[in-house]
C-alpha cells in the first residue's frame, strides 16, 4: 500500500501545464516583488552575506543554492507577493526563484517542465499547509510558509531535475525532515527572511541529493511523526485529495498593497468609503476583523520598524487617506510623524468580531465603519478584497502592478522586455531561455 508521501508525490508528478497562463501571471507578479525587494533595508543587509569581512568567508556565494536563498529572502520581505489565504502561505516567493534559478543553472529545461515545476511548488506548499492547519498555527508562532518551504522547493525542483514519482516522494520526505516552523519574532535586522531562504535552499538540496542516489523516509506522514517531533498535528486528507480545476494556483490571491494580508480587506473597504469624503472630515474609523488576527493588525507601533508599518491597520489607513501613492511602496519609510498621519492614526480602532470568525481562514474579511465630524456614518463589509480569487487581477492589472514595482529599479523598457518573456516562459522554450538569461545577467537580481 502506498504511503501518504508516495500518493502526494504521484499527484504532484501528474500535474501538467494546463494552467500555464495563470502560472505566467503569478510569475510576472513575483518578478515585480523581486525587483521591488532589492530596494528594502532587509535586502541591503543580504548583500553583506555575499562578501567576506575580517577574513570571514562569504555566508552566501554565487552558486545556485546560495542564489536561491538570497532571492527567496528578497522577494518575501516585500509583503507584496502572492498569498493563499486558507493555508496562509506565500508560495510564489519560494517557487519562482527556485524554478528560475534551477532553469538557468541546468540550461536544458523546457517550458513545459518549468511550468510543471511552478505548478507542483504551489500545489505542495498549499496542500501541506492545509494539512497542518497553517492559518491557525501561525498565531502560535509557527510560520507556515517557513515550515512548508523545503517541501515546496523540492516539489518545484523535481520536474526540472527529471525525477519520477518515486524519487519525488524521496525528495519530499528528505525535505520534510529538514523543515522547521518557528523563526522567532520580528526585530531589528531580523533573520526571518534569510531563514526562509535557507529553508528553500534545503528543499532544493533534498531534491539534488535524491537525484544523486539518496533516499528519504516515505513513511513520515503515515503516523504521528510530525506531532512527536514538531508538535504539529497533520491531517493527510489535503495531501492526497484529487486535484480540481487548475489546482492551488487558482486560489492564490494577488496583493494590491504592501501590507499584511490580514489588513488588505480593511484598506480596500476604507478606500471605497473615502470616495467623495475628505480625510479631514473623518472623526473615527472602526475596523472589525475575525478574532484570530485582530491583535496582529490592531497596533499603532508604526515608528518601531518597517514590519510594524506593514502590519498596522491604523498606519495603512492613514496612508490610504493622505499618501495613497505609498501603499505599494515596499521600502515603507516612516511617515508616522507627518502631522496628518500622526493625527489620523489614533482615530482608527481595530476590534475582534466573532461574527466574522466563520469566514476565516478561507477569507480574511473586514467590516469598516467611518464616522464623520458631522455625525454621518458609512460602513461596508469586505469579504473578498481586491486581488482575491473572486476579485482577481487581470493581465493588464498584473502588468500595471509589475511596472510600478520593477520600472524604478531597471527602467520601463527593460521591465517590459522582461515581462514579455515571463508571460510566455511557461509555454515557449525560447521565452524561458531569454528570461533566464536576463535574470542571470541582471545586476539587481543577484
Amino acid at each position: 500500500m502506498a504511503t501518504v508521501l508516495e500518493r502526494f508525490a504521484e499527484i504532484l508528478h501528474a500535474l501538467d501545464a494546463t494552467n500555464a497562463k495563470t502560472l505566467s501571471l503569478h510569475l510576472l507578479d513575483t518578478l515585480g516583488a523581486w525587483h521591488a525587494g532589492t530596494r528594502t533595508e532587509d535586502s541591503r543587509l543580504l548583500l553583506n552575506l555575499a562578501g567576506g569581512a575580517s577574513g570571514l568567508p562569504a555566508a552566501l556565494g554565487d552558486d545556485p543554492l546560495d542564489k536561491i536563498a538570497r532571492r527567496v529572502a528578497a522577494i518575501r520581505n516585500t509583503e507584496i507577493d502572492d498569498i493563499h489565504m486558507a493555508s496562509c502561505t506565500t508560495s510564489g516567493s519560494v517557487v519562482v526563484p527556485v524554478a528560475l534559478t534551477l532553469a538557468a543553472a541546468l540550461g536544458n529545461v523546457g517550458a513545459a517542465s518549468f511550468a510543471r515545476g511552478l505548478a507542483a511548488g504551489y500545489e505542495a506548499m498549499t496542500r501541506l499547509s492545509l494539512a497542518v492547519s497553517g492559518a491557525t498555527i501561525l498565531y502560535r508562532g509557527v510560520w507556515p510558509t517557513y515550515f512548508t518551504a523545503p517541501v515546496s522547493a523540492a516539489a518545484t525542483a523535481a520536474p526540472l531535475l527529471g525525477l519520477d514519482a518515486a524519487k519525488t516522494a524521496d525528495a519530499l520526505a528528505l525535505a520534510l525532515s529538514l523543515s522547521s516552523g518557528a523563526p522567532g519574532g520580528h526585530g531589528e535586522a531580523s533573520p526571518r527572511w534569510i531563514l526562509l531562504g535557507q529553508a528553500a535552499r534545503a528543499g532544493v538540496f533534498a531534491a539534488l541529493a535524491v537525484a544523486k542516489g539518496y533516499r528519504g523516509d516515505r513513511t513520515l506522514l503515515d503516523g504521528d511523526w510530525l506531532q512527536r517531533t514538531h508538535g504539529i498535528a497533520c491531517d493527510p486528507a489535503p495531501l492526497v485529495a484529487p486535484g480540481e480545476g487548475e489546482g492551488a494556483i487558482a486560489a492564490i490571491s494577488y496583493k494590491p498593497y504592501c501590507a499584511a494580508k490580514q489588513a488588505t480587506a480593511a484598506i480596500d473597504g476604507f478606500r471605497q468609503l473615502l470616495d467623495g469624503v475628505s480625510p479631514g472630515e473623518i472623526a473615527g474609523v472602526r475596523v472589525a476583523v475575525p478574532p484570530s488576527y485582530a491583535g496582529m493588525i490592531g497596533h499603532r507601533n508604526a515608528a518601531k520598524g518597517r514590519i510594524e508599518r506593514i502590519t498596522s491597520a491604523a498606519y495603512q489607513l492613514a496612508l490610504a487617506a493622505y499618501r495613497p501613492e505609498m501603499l505599494d511602496d515596499v521600502v515603507r519609510p516612516d511617515l508616522s510623524r507627518e502631522p496628518a498621519i500622526a493625527a489620523f492614526m489614533p482615530r482608527v480602532e481595530v476590534t475582534a468580531d466573532a461574527e466574522l470568525a466563520p469566514y476565516f481562514p478561507k477569507l480574511y474579511p473586514a467590516r469598516i465603519e467611518v464616522s464623520l465630524a458631522n455625525g454621518r456614518k458609512a460602513a461596508t463589509l469586505v469579504t473578498d478584497a481586491l486581488g482575491d480569487p473572486a476579485r482577481s487581477l487581470g493581465e493588464s492589472e498584473v502588468r500595471a502592478k509589475y511596472h510600478r514595482l520593477a520600472d524604478p529599479v531597471i527602467g520601463k523598457s527593460a521591465a517590459e522586455s522582461l515581462a514579455a518573456s515571463a508571460l510566455s516562459a511557461t509555454t515557449k522554450d525560447t521565452a524561458l531561455a531569454a528570461l533566464s538569461a536576463t535574470i542571470e545577467a541582471s545586476a539587481a537580481l543577484r
